[in-house]
């Protein structure tokens, strides 16, 4: 009881803020931390896997570039070495036929050009080249990579990634930050005769794409990227100074076509820098929620206080009993939900009362006809066995079979001792019933029952298909001529009976009036549907009965359900319900 000393003992408003306040602020707290947290781990994963994913298509790229250069070099040298293809004769052509040869061979050579190639040049030991008019060879062997190369050259050499100076229209040095960078391959030529003796075929690739590349792990992620050659030579490294870390993410991408190794460092830092920035809006979004929290949970606390005590007073009027109250319902929230409730559960009230005076009434209509029909039924029994007996000694053999069923519907019919019965005995005056219809129309009808025999112990009210059947003579039947169906069914504890007939169907406005309770019946016509369903709603509860469909011309269906109810059977007879 301490623990409540901090608020007032009768404010409810107090203690509805305080616990709201809090409420609020601890779930934020627990949920915005694994938020950060979860967030956090997110973010580094996808820079980490957006950082792996360009390292590899950098590698996707250069691999790609140095296969089409050792591809266009192979190509190049199958093609020169075969005398019978490549007629040189001339190195600087000084007839018709040597410019055509020429032209030729270059037109060769720029067949293996793409989007991406820079130049491919066959250069001569004098510096005279075979290709595009682009370039100044003697500019070419000024090239300090060119210079490093040995004398006799005899395998191929990666000049890596230079600025060409060699190319027409280069001007000075301040041209080189504009100029595009290439990556170049250096080849001998394999040809041991002709003019192209000791030659070399130089190829360059613009490397735009591949700068590209080196921008977005630069510039956008901070990353350091290095490519060395097999032998350790530096190939490419990022401008600036670097120290490397053991907490840094390393990335390392070797290169298939030449053994190029490609490896790209990512500070931790600069991963856990945008965790950093979430945590920061983490902290001020903590901070403006306290606030908001606190002004809201004051504001509702004090809505939410007058309405329970609106509640609280329609509450107290229905328990006086006035049914008729309501509560007041202005919004769609949690205390507007519960007064919505609340007045469905006064309108249930409503309706159950209704329905238990509307059941009591219709039982007590039900006890007084019983008490009208306890007439002793003896004298009626004896009279007709006399009749039968007599028909029987006169040779009226049909009249004495045609009482004998009256008799055995009689019995059923006025037998009140029981109300439920075994759905095998209600058959039995069924049975019964037919006989006499045959006896009165001849065996123009037919009757076909499925499913009894498994459910024949289950309980139904007592003279409940007779009234049914009888109406299909009278009404559906031309003449007694038809087939009746019955099947019954048991599922989930509910038993199905259908009664069907091919007559002549019911139209749809006395269709719709068979069953309505609050329709004045004046007459007997429709009394008997209706007091069978009335039977199955007395003895079942409201939610059972019957259910009527019709299509005029075709037949009836008459479906009935009810709980299931069996006849406890004797010690020595067996279970026949499946």
């Amino acid at each position: 009881m301490k623990s409540w000393s901090l608020f007032p003992r009768r404010s409810i408003h107090a203690k509805l803020l305080a616990f709201m306040l809090i409420a609020a602020i601890i779930p934020l707290i627990t949920l915005g931390s694994m938020a950060y947290w979860k967030s956090s781990m997110v973010v580094r994963e996808q820079f980490s896997k957006s950082g792996e994913y360009i390292a590899t298509q950098l590698q996707i790229q250069i691999d790609n570039y140095l296969s089409q250069m050792r591809y266009m070099a192979y190509d190049i040298n199958t093609y020169v070495s075969d005398p019978t293809l490549v007629v040189m004769r001339e190195e600087q052509p000084k007839t018709y036929t040597g410019f055509l040869e020429q032209k030729n061979f270059e037109r060769y050579l720029g067949a293996h050009r793409n989007l991406d190639t820079k130049g491919i040049f066959i250069v001569t030991p004098s510096g005279y080249f075979f290709g595009e008019n682009v370039i100044n060879g003697q500019d070419l062997m000024r090239e300090s990579w060119w210079k490093a190369l040995p004398a006799k050259l005899d395998e191929e050499r990666w000049i890596g990634f230079y600025t060409p100076r060699h190319y027409v229209g280069f001007q000075d040095e301040a041209e080189l930050r504009n100029q595009e960078k290439v990556l170049g391959l250096v080849v001998p030529v394999l040809s041991g005769y002709g003019v192209l003796k000791d030659s070399r075929i130089l190829i360059e690739m613009k490397a735009g794409k591949l700068f590209q590349l080196f921008s977005q792990l630069e510039e956008d992620m901070s990353a350091h990227v290095t490519i060395t050659a097999k032998n350790g030579e530096l190939i490419y490294q990022t401008a600036g100074t670097f120290v490397q870390q053991e907490s840094d993410v390393v990335w390392n991408k070797p290169l298939e076509s030449n053994n190029w190794m490609i490896q790209v460092r990512l500070p931790y830092e600069q991963m856990n820098r945008s965790a950093e920035v979430i945590q920061s809006f983490f902290i001020a979004a903590l901070i403006l929620s306290a606030v908001l929290a606190l002004l809201l949970a004051y504001l509702f606390s004090r809505r939410i206080t007058g309405k329970i005590k609106r509640l609280q007073e329609t509450m107290r009027l229905v328990g006086t009993g006035e049914l008729q109250t309501r509560a007041e319902v202005d919004t769609e929230d949690e205390l507007g939900r519960l007064g919505v409730s609340f007045n469905q559960m006064v309108r249930r009230i409503q309706t159950l009362i209704a329905e238990v005076s509307r059941t009591e009434q219709l039982k007590k209509e039900a006890e007084l006809r019983a008490v009208h029909y306890q007439i002793n039924p003896h004298l009626l029994f004896n009279t007709l066995d006399s009749i039968q007996w007599k028909a029987r000694l006169s040779g009226a053999n049909e009249i004495g079979n045609m009482l004998y069923h009256l008799i055995k519907v009689l019995e059923g019919n006025l037998d009140i001792t029981q109300e439920l019965v075994p759905l095998e005995k209600e058959l039995q005056t069924v049975e019964h019933f037919l006989q006499i219809q045959e006896l009165r129309y001849g065996p123009v009808f037919q009757f076909e029952q499925t499913g009894v025999e498994a459910c024949r112990r289950y309980l139904i009210p007592r003279m409940t298909l007779q009234p049914l059947l009888e109406n299909i003579f009278f009404h559906a039947f031309e003449d007694g001529h038809g087939t009746i169906r019955i099947s019954v069914s048991e599922k989930e504890g509910l038993v199905t009976l259908l009664l069907q007939d091919d007559g002549a169907g019911i139209v749809p406005e006395r269709l719709a009036r068979l069953l309505d309770p609050d329709l004045e019946r004046s007459s007997k016509r429709g009394l008997g549907v209706y007091n069978v369903d009335q039977k199955f709603k007395l003895h079942f509860r409201m939610e059972h009965g019957m259910k009527i469909s019709s299509v005029r011309g075709e037949g009836t269906t008459i479906q009935i359900t009810w709980p299931k109810r069996e006849e406890i059977p004797d010690e020595h007879q067996g279970n026949d319900c499946g």
